[in-house]
């Protein structure tokens, strides 16, 4: 019991952070589950019960305060949902190195995104030409959606997702600042909204197989709604730039150290 009160404190610091930036914080929970010592085979299923609960619990606090496209979710998210699923389902068929080496590749490139600090840059209005973009106009701001190009990228972002625990939602928000021109707030809160379903649907490919922790998952849950709570009302006017680029050093520190778990 003292070790989950232990990971219930360390989950409630990251979502507390991770929300911040409308991310479900996944990237961390999984290699810290490692670290506890659960299994990957436990791991990617306990992660999704607290991204679910953290991001839901977030998104009400951004929807207040109207910074949701949630047309823009619908139309980008249904790819990474669906194959969520399916990389649920199938994450027990692929032996747990690989997976291992999967994770710590997902943690270098998201790390990489959150150093080089792109997010500062003021909102650019894509107006892209043929009829696979779609013209956007939301809360004043005009933004344009490559549709095939996303649309790939946010599916193999859905298998990730369900084989590794995590939401994509680290791979989401640059696509949707640098792709796509969404201003950087409402990226943010969109990308909560994709967060949560996205979770959702990698759990139930994992539930498939019944190999979900409940009690330990939702006892953590508590913990981890109450920083989503908590980051998402202080995101609303803080400097995300400066927190993107400490938590891109974390995760890259956290890669190194599953890379070392691997070779030893």
């Amino acid at each position: 019991m003292g070790q989950i009160l232990l990971l219930a404190l360390v989950f409630f610091v990251i979502s507390t952070v991770f929300s911040m930036i409308g991310m479900g914080g996944g990237i961390l929970y999984v290699p810290v589950l490692l670290f506890a010592g659960f299994s990957f085979k436990q791991a990617p299923a306990i992660s999704l019960i607290l991204i679910a609960a953290t991001s839901v619990a977030a998104l009400f606090t951004f929807w207040r305060n109207r910074k949701v496209d949630w047309k823009l979710a619908l139309v980008i998210d249904p790819p990474t949902d669906v194959m969520a699923f399916v990389g649920g389902y199938f994450s027990t068929l692929i032996p747990e190195a690989i997976l291992r080496s999967f994770l710590v590749g997902i943690l270098v490139i998201a790390g990489t995104l959150m150093l080089r600090n792109n997010s500062h840059r003021p909102a650019i209005e894509i107006r892209g030409r043929g009829w696979w973009w779609w013209q956007r106009s939301f809360n004043g701001v005009n933004y344009a959606v490559n549709l095939p190009l996303v649309l790939s990228a946010t599916a193999l972002i859905g298998i990730l997702s369900g084989m590794l625990g995590i939401t994509g939602g680290i791979i989401k928000l640059p696509i949707m600042v640098l792709l796509c021109g969404v201003p950087m707030d409402i990226a943010v809160a969109t990308s909560t909204v994709m967060v949560a379903v996205t979770a959702l649907s990698g759990l139930a490919g994992h539930a498939v197989h019944g190999q979900i922790d409940w009690r330990v998952g939702l006892v953590l849950a508590v913990a981890a709604v109450a920083g989503g709570l908590l980051g998402s009302k202080i995101s609303i006017s803080m400097n995300k730039v400066r927190l993107k680029r400490m938590f891109g050093l974390i995760v890259w520190l956290v890669a190194v150290r599953i890379v070392f778990q691997l070779l030893v």
